[in-house]
């Protein structure tokens, strides 16, 4: 079995809770060998960019965070090997036989925003490495996105407590439509999607799927840091308008300035 049938074979699989919002955790998301070599093609830390530098919300805490967006031509400068095993994983992970297992473990929720017209979506992804001092305050993510897909990268068991956090805010009543991210303080602590190998957690995206991870020490951080792939799913078309007034915006600034 390749690891594009593996992978949906565990989504289809997936139980959806519905505490504190619609989400799953699953492990033994890729087969064993391939969870091994992509481990062994990890990118060296010179691939990756600082999200304090590359982002327009310049918060201190994401000077210890890198990222590899998985673009067009991402790969062009990895050594061969890396390239190899990096091009053959985009072809199937960023494809739409996967987009449309991923939406489909959340049939329930899609059906309640979308109704019976499903929409268009598009995939966006990214490689992550978090280093000691990052943390991310409790946030629900862009209103475009659908699903969130957090893949851990763990070296091994022992870091089972730096997974992705779900809160629930301690007002009843809140919620937020966009990524303001908030004070641990404002919130209650669902549960803590284990941070081990080969597992992962998804969510649905809703005005109350508030989620972020504690502040990292420096003993929680082995090997080059805390690694895990992002894997976004979003509304297309709602994606394409938001992009497209980002570019109209940042062209508007630029005659500005």
């Amino acid at each position: 079995m390749n690891a594009l049938s593996h992978m949906v074979g565990r989504l289809r699989e997936a139980e959806v809770l519905l505490d504190p919002y619609p989400h799953f955790c699953l492990d033994n998301i890729f087969p064993d060998d391939y969870y091994r070599a992509l481990l062994e093609n990890l990118p060296g830390s010179g691939s990756y960019e600082n999200l304090y530098e590359v982002t327009t919300l310049k918060l201190d805490h994401f000077r210890h965070r890198d990222q590899r967006d998985m673009n067009e031509g991402w790969t062009n400068a990895l050594p061969a090997q890396q390239k190899e095993f990096w091009d053959d994983f985009d072809a199937w992970f960023l494809g739409e036989e996967l987009a449309q297992a991923v939406v489909q473990t959340f049939p329930d929720q899609v059906h309640a925003r979308f109704g019976a017209q499903w929409p268009d979506v598009s995939v966006e992804s990214q490689l992550i490495r978090h280093r000691p001092g990052y943390f991310l305050g409790p946030h629900s993510d862009l209103h475009t996105k659908l699903v969130v897909l957090l893949i851990y990268l763990a070296p091994d068991e022992r870091t089972a407590h730096l997974g992705t956090s779900l809160y629930r805010p301690k007002d009843p009543g809140f919620s937020c439509p966009n990524s303001t991210h908030y004070e641990f303080e404002d919130f209650i602590k669902v549960k803590t999607a284990p941070y081990k190998p080969n597992s992962m957690l998804a969510f649905f995206r809703s005005d109350v799927s508030f989620h972020g991870l504690e502040p990292l020490a420096e003993n929680d951080v082995q090997h080059n840091g805390r690694d895990l792939i992002q894997y976004v799913l979003y509304d297309k078309v709602a994606r394409e308008q938001q992009l497209h007034e980002r570019r109209l915006a940042a062209a508007k600034q630029g005659v500005q300035t």
